[in-house]
């Protein structure tokens, strides 16, 4: 869907990244929950990261309904940088941290989410870079608070990504549009 405007719109794809921020905030507060001793619950995790991943980010329809224009080039490539920077970061979580303690494990899972986050600045605006303090917060809060439950800090993590995904979503076009030109 594209929307005709005198000036382009600086981040046209915000409202499909809040769908997104929206499910993933619901997969982690649903694996948090069925999570028992391994604290989050790996397989639903990774399937309905996997699956919301197909069906949001990857097939078109959601992107063609929300969007409002594609990204430039380079907030693409920031986009897919950010990706790469995630998967480096979580895999580093687990070969440098490993598996013994599972709380550990799991706060720093949400600091390396949270840091992957500030590359989106780029396509998704200054949001971003407010969820990926706060996500580093929450998780470096997790780490020293040890005597809080490990779900509450679950719960935080999901509702953040969940409220700046709603943010994002419902966002209208001229909240979007740039002042005269794109500055990425």
């Amino acid at each position: 869907m594209t929307i005709k405007s005198d000036y382009p719109i600086k981040y046209p794809t915000q409202r499909t990244s809040g769908v997104w921020l929206l499910y993933i905030g619901m997969i982690i507060i649903a694996a948090a929950f069925a999570g028992g001793p391994l604290l989050v619950h790996p397989i639903l995790l990774g399937f309905g990261y996997a699956i919301g991943f197909m069906l949001i980010l990857v097939l078109p329809f959601v992107n063609q309904k929300l969007a409002y224009g594609k990204n430039s080039k380079f907030q693409d490539q920031l986009d897919n940088w950010a990706i790469f920077l995630n998967v480096a970061l979580c895999t580093a979580c687990g070969l440098v941290i490993g598996f013994s303690d599972l709380r550990v494990f799991w706060l720093s899972l949400f600091i390396a989410v949270g840091i992957h986050f500030v590359l989106f600045y780029f396509s998704q605006g200054s949001w971003m870079v407010v969820l990926a303090i706060l996500t580093i917060g929450n998780g470096a809060l997790g780490l020293l608070l040890v005597d809080v439950p490990f779900l509450v800090f679950a719960l935080i993590d999901g509702g953040l990504k969940m409220g700046v995904g709603l943010k994002f979503l419902l966002q209208k076009q001229s909240a979007l549009e740039s002042a005269k030109h794109i500055s990425v």
